[in-house]
Order: C-alpha cells, then sequence, then structure tokens
C-alpha cells in the first residue's frame, strides 16, 4: 500500500508540481521522508508516520517563511532528490552520516538554484522529484523485473533507472509546461 501510495505522489510532483508550490511542497516533504525512513529500514507505519511529518514539516515552513518560499520549496525538492541519489548510490551498508551530509547538501544546492530561477527551476526540479519518487514506487510494487527502479545493483540496472528517471523528468516536464500555458493570464 505504502508503494502504491509513493506512486501516487510521485505522479502528482512528476506532472503538477509547479503548478502549486504548495502541493509540490506537501509530496516532496512525504517523499522525502519515505525514501530516508525507509532506506534506514523502519517499518511501513514508521515509514507513514515520517513521510507525514516530513510533509507537515515541509508546509509548515514554506507557510512561516513564506518570503523563502522558492528557496525552501527547492530545498524540500532537492532533497528529494538527494534522497533518491542517495538511496541509489548506497550498496546496502546504509549509511546514516552520509544521508546526513549528501542530501542536505543536494538539497541547499537546489534551494538557491530555486531561489534565483523560481518557478522555471522549480518545474525542472519538481518533474525530477515527482519522477524519482514515481519510479521508487514501482520498484517496490513490482517483481524482479522492476526492482532495479527502488535499488538497482548492477550496471545494467543503474543505467535503465538512469534513462527511466531522466525521460520521466522531461515528460513530466513537458506536461507542467502545457498545464502553465493552459491557465489564463491574471
Amino acid at each position: 500500500m505504502s508503494a502504491a501510495l509513493l506512486v501516487l505522489v510521485g505522479a502528482v510532483l512528476c506532472f503538477l508540481g509547479a503548478f502549486s508550490v504548495r502541493v509540490a511542497v506537501l509530496a516532496a516533504g512525504f517523499g522525502t521522508g519515505w525514501l530516508l525512513a525507509t532506506a534506514l529500514g523502519a517499518s511501513t507505519t514508521t515509514v507513514l508516520l515520517v513521510a507525514g511529518a516530513g510533509a507537515v514539516v515541509s508546509f509548515v515552513s514554506t507557510y512561516l517563511l513564506s518570503a523563502f518560499l522558492f528557496f525552501v520549496a527547492g530545498v524540500v525538492v532537492g532533497s528529494v532528490v538527494g534522497a533518491r541519489l542517495f538511496v541509489v548510490v548506497d550498496r546496502g551498508d546504509s549509511d546514516w552520516l552520509l544521508s546526513v551530509v549528501f542530501v542536505p547538501a543536494v538539497a541547499v544546492v537546489c534551494g538557491l538554484l530555486a531561489d534565483r530561477w523560481r518557478q522555471r527551476f522549480l518545474g525542472w526540479a519538481t518533474a525530477a522529484a515527482g519522477s524519482a519518487l514515481l519510479l521508487s514506487g514501482i520498484g517496490r510494487l513490482g517483481t524482479d523485473s522492476t526492482g532495479w527502479y527502488w535499488r538497482p545493483d548492477t550496471a545494467t540496472g543503474t543505467t535503465v533507472f538512469a534513462v527511466s528517471w531522466l525521460v520521466l523528468t522531461l515528460v513530466g516536464h513537458r506536461v507542467q509546461l502545457g498545464s502553465r500555458r493552459d491557465q489564463p493570464a491574471s
């Protein structure tokens, strides 16, 4: 069930992320909590609680810091990308110290980029983060044939994941561009 929820959250973030910053922050906060709790071996209940807490903390942060909304949104979306990259490069030893350094570093870089390029960057970042969550959910739902979407353990699996991630990111960004063009001018 939690993998199907991850697919749904990933699809929302990938295809609608830049349309609503608040939806993107909730989805990205949920995804970050889910990915990190799962990577560190938490139970399903704990994973869902950590993911829900990640969504709430992310949303409250953006609400209280609305002057820095794009930076915070970039940090939260970047944390999904960082967490996903950590899961892909981690070879099963779950080094929590590396995750504590790596994920925030990617998140801060994404926050700075989002603050500078705002909507343009968030379109790409939410598409990348959403596609990472969507593929992770598929990897958790599927059989051995889709397992490499969760933790690719061969060069071929990593290549398939990377190409799938890139293609889905491009499709998600294209969908977001189309939905923004369809919105009436305000």
